[in-house]
């Protein structure tokens, strides 16, 4: 059997629908519509049923798909022993971290990361969701809560600091009179939206978002008062218009047990370590 075809019904089944099964692996609905089709030759009967807003596997697509999904997970342990053994700096390393933290932090040191390590190619994933280093998402993932699967190796980075802020027009209005800005209500409630519904005390949230660059713009335009991270501020007008502030949120890296003797992939996690140690030294060249 073709490996793409299995593949294809493997991610049919992980993402829910033809679209997300697309986006996963890089391709147009209808190619994998015809991976699936090319499949359901093989198997001599429908695996999955074509509706008109979804396409559910049958019972007998959620036995092949169950099987395709075991086989990619041994697929991708080779696939990180392999990288594990070559040993070299150099390659291509996945890593996985909130927008903010890609875009604040890693990109802005990443030129002098690249003149000490030019054959060591970075992936940046910038998501909000937990990307799976079993499945193979991620080499490397920043995380912002503490991890928990048995074959990770996590290490404590850091801590990430929150305030609320407005325009210096908004922070004159009176108190009772502020307006906030919080995560989208389609979101799972995190603490900090917690912790900023605590602190509006029945006051009404203006404008919801579902990222803080959103939260940020949205409160220089002068809808309300938002709750962000300190580390995107610098570039901001805005300014803090309380004392009080939620917990820290602490920072974690974590990779996949198989990676730890990879020198590409240590590489990338000391350079991660050092950006969140305010004394950082430079990078050191690992390759003389």
């Amino acid at each position: 059997m073709d490996w793409r075809n299995l593949h294809a019904i493997a991610i049919l089944f992980r993402e829910g629908s033809l679209a997300g099964a697309a986006r996963a692996l890089g391709v147009n609905h209808a190619t994998i519509s015809r991976r699936i089709a090319a499949l359901e030759d093989e198997f001599g009967e429908p695996l999955v049923r074509r509706l008109a807003r979804s396409t559910p596997l049958t019972d007998r697509g959620r036995e092949v798909a169950a099987s395709a999904l075991h086989m990619a997970g041994h697929a991708q342990q080779l696939e990180r022993l392999t990288r594990a053994t070559k040993g070299l700096v150099s390659g291509t390393v996945r890593l996985s971290a909130p927008p903010a933290l890609v875009s604040e932090t890693l990109i802005p040191s990443l030129g002098d990361f690249r003149k000490v390590h030019p054959m060591l190619r970075l992936v940046l994933s910038s998501e909000t969701r937990v990307a799976s280093l079993v499945r193979g998402e991620a080499d490397l993932a920043v995380r912002l809560v503490e991890p928990t699967g048995r074959q990770d190796i996590a290490r404590r980075l850091g801590s990430i600091t929150y305030a609320l802020y407005a325009t210096p027009d908004y922070a004159q209005r009176p108190t009772e009179d502020w307006e906030f800005i919080g995560n989208e209500a389609a979101h799972p409630q995190t603490q900090l939206q917690l912790w900023l519904e605590a602190f509006a005390a029945g006051r009404p949230f203006a404008l919801l978002c579902s990222d803080f660059y959103s939260q940020r713009a949205a409160a220089e335009a002068g809808i309300g008062i938002a709750l962000l991270p300190e580390r995107i501020m610098a570039s901001s007008k805005l300014v803090r218009v309380s004392d009080e502030r939620p917990s820290p949120r602490p920072a974690w890296l974590v990779m996949h047990a198989d990676l730890r003797t990879s020198r590409a992939v240590r590489t990338v996690a000391d350079y991660v370590t050092r950006l969140f140690t305010a004394d950082a030294p430079a990078p050191v060249d690992q390759n003389r």
